[in-house]
């Protein structure tokens, strides 16, 4: 069989070019990238692609975890601050007062809790990141305020009138005026007080609702403030229509008026701690005639009770801090595997490529001198 020169020069040519386009490739794998077209390794791609998203998720994961903790910190430390003032107002203060000591040093006694007061209310109202950190509604105004009483308020509403009903709701009773239609203009009644016969207003309202009178005497309204906050950690969030499925996402809710207290326990005696130290100023203010020690003793047992569930409340922060820590820890894990896999299919071994780039050149010089004594002289010097 005759090999002519035309036939030498196109097999030259192609092994050239195959060659040529090897070693440019190789060049290219050198700045790092393992490949620069999805055509060139479209099994890599789909799993790089899909590597990119679920390490995009970890991100958004782990900075979501980041500033739950970061706002769970606050949280506990203004409850800590909280209870350390009401430990110390019952164990210095309070218990002093209890010990019959005279009206003028009952007053000083007084004077002290009521610089305890104003702190109350600057860490219950305490903001993080531009929102109130007890407050549900992030509407954006202070959830606690004093009422013209003295005395704590929700939302303006009183803390000691609110209660929760059967399906755990926070609530609190307006009296209902048949000649208004507007019924926020009605007036609060005190869920746990008495009307003007004397009679309790707990059994009015609850008598209405059994003998389904109409209208009633008092209606329920529900504190639509206290509403869950959830953040996405990575548990597969879900929707319930509107509503997510608390199990799928990270609850990130201080309900102040919960953790401070609300109502009034058997004795009158708030459950709020703001209203107990009110109440200890009042009666500390007493003349000696008027003073009552035994409402002194309900209302250290009170704060002694609200301290502790206060307690559960930081403990209960502290738990979900750990829980954040661990998944956090987790998602860290995740994200190093995922680094390390997506470094294997996208990134270039330099080492390796550094030895398949000395071998490419070498072809391609060897190439050349094969060609030099193949091809005529002209076209290898075009070529070179």
């Amino acid at each position: 069989m005759r090999v002519t020169q035309n036939q030498m020069t196109r097999t030259f040519l192609r092994h050239m070019n195959t060659n040529l386009e090897r070693l440019s490739k190789s060049e290219e794998r050198m700045t790092g990238q393992k490949y620069k077209k999805s055509a060139e390794n479209v099994t890599d791609t789909a799993r790089a692609f899909r590597i990119r998203q679920e390490l995009f998720d970890n991100e958004a994961y782990t900075t979501n975890i980041r500033d739950a903790d970061a706002k769970l910190s606050s949280a506990e430390s203004n409850l800590n601050s909280i209870n350390s003032i009401i430990v110390t107002a019952r164990e210095q203060i309070i218990l002093r007062g209890m010990n019959d000591p005279t009206k003028l040093q009952r007053v000083n006694l007084a004077q002290e809790l009521e610089g305890n007061l104003g702190e109350i209310i600057q860490f219950s109202n305490s903001v993080f990141s531009g929102r109130y950190l007890f407050d549900g509604s992030e509407n954006g105004v202070p959830p606690f305020s004093v009422g013209k009483e003295g005395r704590l308020e929700y939302h303006n509403i009183p803390v000691d009138m609110v209660y929760t009903n059967d399906a755990g709701q926070l609530c609190y009773l307006k009296k209902v005026d048949p000649n208004e239609a507007d019924s926020s203009k009605w007036e609060i009644a005190d869920y746990y007080g008495k009307d003007e016969n004397g009679d309790s207003i707990k059994q009015k309202f609850e008598d209405d609702i059994a003998n389904k009178v109409d209208p009633p005497t008092y209606k329920e309204f529900v504190i639509p403030e206290d509403v869950s906050q959830y953040v996405d950690i990575g548990n597969g969030i879900t929707m319930n229509g509107n509503r997510v499925e608390g199990h799928t996402a990270f609850e990130l809710t201080f309900s102040g008026i919960r953790m401070l207290g609300f109502g009034k326990n058997e004795d009158g005696v708030p459950n709020n701690v703001y209203n107990q130290l009110v109440d200890a100023i009042e009666e500390l203010n007493k003349e000696d005639g008027e003073f009552d020690r035994s409402h002194m003793e309900d209302i250290s047992n009170t704060m002694k009770t609200s301290t502790e569930d206060l307690r559960l409340s930081i403990i209960d922060i502290g738990t979900r801090t750990q829980f954040l820590e661990k998944t956090l820890s987790g998602l860290e894990n995740d994200h190093l595997n995922l680094t390390k896999l997506q470094q294997k299919l996208e990134v270039a071994d330099m080492a390796e490529e550094s030895i398949n780039w000395k071998m490419y050149n070498s072809i391609m010089m060897a190439t050349y001198q094969f060609g030099s004594r193949v091809v005529p002289t002209s076209l290898m010097d075009f070529l070179q």
